[in-house]
């Protein structure tokens, strides 16, 4: 799953990075900078996280759409920097935040206006930096990018590799690595020290999902579907096919580092379009459930309970559903993190365990809420068939319960990996030593925390561009 140490994604590469000037090409672009960027604005959530991972709050004088919740413990450094926009902004707003960088996940953030099924598209005209016209702009599309106009007004841009406009500037499968690299090129732009702790953390996280899943599974598959989008974002009129992650991009590459097997890993692309016959054929264990403000996992779930062609999955039976975060399945810093406690989550519905979390956002749902949302559709939830309860009703504030929750939480974990209490508990007290140890010293970690994984989808205010 690795490539070799300092090998650089296809999209990203640092031509000269002793000193200033440096020379960088980003997904075919290249450009020059003079000296470390002062004024960045980050164009979506997965880069915003990125520089705050890095440290660069100081120096952020923009950020815009935000899918959902910022991650917790960036949350301080976040709030201190404008939001230009809850979705794109628009030129003028950007452009008056005076950048010299821009950072994207995706390339949507780097159009030219356009006109889409009757309506404009895309950010930059005439009026700033326009016409987007030659090489570095026209990519054989009914769009075209700015990258190579901003550059020359001296803005700094930078693409995530995922989601270079040429496709053949991204990595073949996205995996843990291409995650580290992107992390190295920005740290050397900005000349960024720390960026190897930061990815040795990432890596930990990575290797105990996938740990995790084999010893609990003892080498028996726990197949998933990432269901990324319902009755909007596939081209078809029937509402037969729905919206999942495919084989090569980051919710591939989260289902793979967490040990799960992506029933839809033969499809080529970062997400794509399948029928739903195909879905309930390949009779995943676990959905895994993508949230949004502009589409919530919640209502997915709504969707499923409401189709007929579904009622008889395994996975509805049981309420096996994992939510992850938007934001956590674009390429971030989140996305060890995130593998861990997917990997987790889907033991917990499938198995019953109870997990520890790294409180990266993903969670389950509670099945008594489930069983009262869909009370009322189709294929109404019966708590006969579920094996897991995240009822908070039964905790108690009393230190003794919290007491007796530590050695729940030790006794959930022993069953789910095979393995005993004291050895399961003496596991979780090395992990709080571990995490506390290591917040003190690390941007990333500090993001650690037991308990059951307990959660409800979140909230946020951002638009609907699609992804590219």
């Amino acid at each position: 799953m690795r490539s070799p140490a300092g090998v650089l994604a296809l999209g990203a590469v640092i031509v000269q990075a002793a000193s200033y000037p440096l020379s960088y090409t980003s997904c075919g672009v290249a450009h020059v900078v003079n000296q470390p960027p002062q004024k960045v604005v980050t164009m979506n959530q997965g880069a915003t996280e990125f520089l705050l991972a890095l440290g660069l709050a100081d120096r952020m004088v923009g950020t815009a759409y935000l899918d959902d919740t910022i991650w917790p413990h960036y949350a301080q450094e976040y709030n201190r920097i404008p939001v230009l926009s809850s979705s794109y902004p628009d030129e003028s707003t950007l452009m008056g935040a005076s950048p010299d960088f821009i950072v994207a996940s995706y390339n949507t953030a780097f159009r030219e206006q356009y006109l889409h099924n009757g309506k404009i598209r895309g950010i930059f005209s005439n009026a700033t930096i326009g016409p987007c016209i030659g090489n570095g702009s026209d990519w054989g599309k009914t769009w075209r990018t700015c990258r190579p106009q901003l550059h020359n007004a001296s803005v700094g841009t930078y693409l995530f590799t995922d989601a270079c406009e040429d496709s053949s500037y991204r990595p073949l499968t996205v995996n843990e690595n291409t995650v580290y690299e992107e992390m190295r090129v920005l740290g050397a732009i900005f000349q960024v020290n720390g960026v190897e702790l930061i990815i040795k953390d990432m890596r930990q996280d990575f290797d105990n999902a996938e740990a995790t899943i084999s010893s609990a599974m003892h080498g028996a598959p726990l197949n998933v579907v990432w269901l990324d989008c319902v009755g909007r974002c596939c081209s078809d009129d029937t509402g037969e096919q729905v919206f999942v992650g495919a084989g090569q991009g980051a919710p591939a590459m989260l289902m793979q580092e967490a040990g799960l097997k992506n029933i839809f890993s033969n499809k080529a692309g970062n997400w794509v379009c399948v029928n739903k016959r195909d879905i309930v054929a390949a009779a995943p264990d676990v959905i895994i459930t993508v949230d949004a403000a502009w589409d919530t996992a919640l209502k997915k779930i709504n969707w499923l309970y409401n189709d007929t062609d579904f009622c008889q999955m395994d996975a509805l039976r049981g309420a096996r559903f994992v939510s992850i975060p938007f934001s956590a399945s674009t390429l971030s810093p989140r996305n060890g993190p995130a593998a861990h406690d997917l990997a987790l989550a889907a033991l917990h519905v499938r198995l019953g365990t109870l997990t520890a979390s790294r409180q990266s956002g993903v969670s389950s749902f509670n099945p008594h809420t489930l069983q009262l949302q869909t009370k009322n559709s189709k294929c109404p939830l019966q708590m006969s068939a579920v094996v897991y309860d995240n009822d908070d009703r039964r905790k108690n504030d009393n230190a003794n319960d919290n007491a007796d929750k530590s050695d729940s939480l030790a006794l959930g974990l022993g069953l789910g990996l095979g393995i005993g209490l004291p050895v399961a508990a003496l596991l979780l007290g090395a992990g709080v030593w571990f995490w506390r140890r290591n917040s003190k010293h690390s941007s990333y970690s500090g993001n650690g925390g037991s308990g059951v994984v307990i959660g409800q989808p979140v909230g946020g205010a951002a638009g609907d561009e699609g992804k590219a």
